[in-house]
C-alpha cells in the first residue's frame, strides 16, 4: 500500500471545516483518508427522549453526523473512515451516567497534563489502520474540546509523521501570539506551512454539517462569513495553515 494522507478528526465536521480544500494539491496524488474518531453508534432514544436540561446533547447524534461525514468527504474526493469511539457529549462513566454534565465541562483546562488519559486500546486501533509511511494530520486542540485534546494527543504517539492544523470554529480570530502561546503550552515547536486552495471547494464540503452549521452558528450565512474570515478568502483563493515539528 502506497503511503496516504490520513486527517484525524475529533467528530464530524471538525477536519474538513478546518483544513478544507486545502490538502488536496499538498497531497500530491496521495489518496486522502478522513479519519473520524468521536463518531460511534447511540441507541435512537438515547438522544430523542433526553429531559429538557440534557438537549443539548441532541447536537452529537451520531447518525445524522456520520451522514454528513460522508457527504463531506465525498465532495472533497476523500475516501472515508470511522473508529466509532462515543462522543464526549454521549459517553458514559462506570456508574451509567453522562461523564460530563454540562457543555462547558467539555472544555478542558490549559495544562495538558491535566488532560484525561488515553485509552490505549484506541491508540492501538487506530495505529493498525496506519502503515508507518502514512503522513497523519491531527488538530492543535485550539478551544481544548476534550476529544480534540484526546485526538491531538493521541496522534502524539503515532510511530508517523503527524501535522497539525487549527480547529475552527474555535481558531476563529485567534491572534498570532495566542496561537504561538498554544503551540508552547502543547510543547511544539512547529514550522508553518501555508496551502493555497479553492474557496468553493472548501465552502460546499463544509455547508455539508447542516445540523452543525445551524446548531452552533444559527444560519449558513453567519457561518459562511467566519470560514471565509478564517481561511482569508480572496475571490475563489482561500489560505489553509498547517503546522509540522520537522523542517520542511
Amino acid at each position: 500500500m502506497s503511503a496516504r494522507v490520513v486527517l484525524l478528526s475529533p467528530h464530524p465536521d471538525d477536519a474538513v471545516w478546518s483544513l478544507g480544500s486545502g490538502i488536496g494539491r499538498w497531497a500530491a496524488g496521495r489518496t486522502i483518508v478522513l479519519l473520524t474518531l468521536f463518531d460511534g453508534e447511540q441507541a435512537p432514544d438515547c438522544v430523542a427522549n433526553l429531559p429538557a436540561h440534557e438537549r443539548w446533547r441532541r447536537f452529537a447524534a451520531p447518525e445524522w453526523r456520520r451522514q454528513e461525514d460522508c457527504n463531506g468527504a465525498a465532495r472533497l474526493s476523500f475516501e472515508r473512515l470511522s473508529m466509532g469511539f462515543e462522543d464526549a457529549a454521549l459517553r458514559r462513566d462506570y456508574a451509567g451516567d453522562f461523564a460530563y454534565d454540562a457543555p462547558q465541562a467539555l472544555f478542558l483546562a490549559p495544562e495538558p497534563e491535566r488532560w484525561p488519559a488515553l485509552d490505549p486500546q484506541q491508540v492501538a486501533r487506530v495505529q493498525a489502520l496506519l502503515t508507518p509511511e502514512d503522513i497523519v494530520f491531527a488538530p492543535l486542540a485550539i478551544g481544548r474540546h476534550v476529544d480534540h485534546c484526546l485526538t491531538h494527543c493521541l496522534a502524539r504517539q503515532l510511530v508517523n509523521r503527524v501535522y497539525y492544523y487549527a480547529d475552527f470554529p474555535y481558531a476563529h480570530g485567534l491572534g498570532e501570539q495566542t496561537l504561538r502561546e498554544h503551540l508552547d503550552s502543547l510543547g511544539l515547536s512547529a514550522c508553518e506551512e501555508t496551502l493555497r486552495c479553492s474557496w468553493s471547494a472548501w465552502r460546499e464540503a463544509a455547508l455539508c454539517y447542516r445540523s452543525q452549521v445551524l446548531m452552533l452558528f444559527g444560519s449558513q450565512g453567519r457561518f459562511l462569513e467566519q470560514l471565509a474570515e478564517h481561511c482569508q478568502v480572496q475571490g475563489d483563493e482561500a489560505i489553509c495553515r498547517i503546522w509540522s515539528t520537522r523542517s520542511m
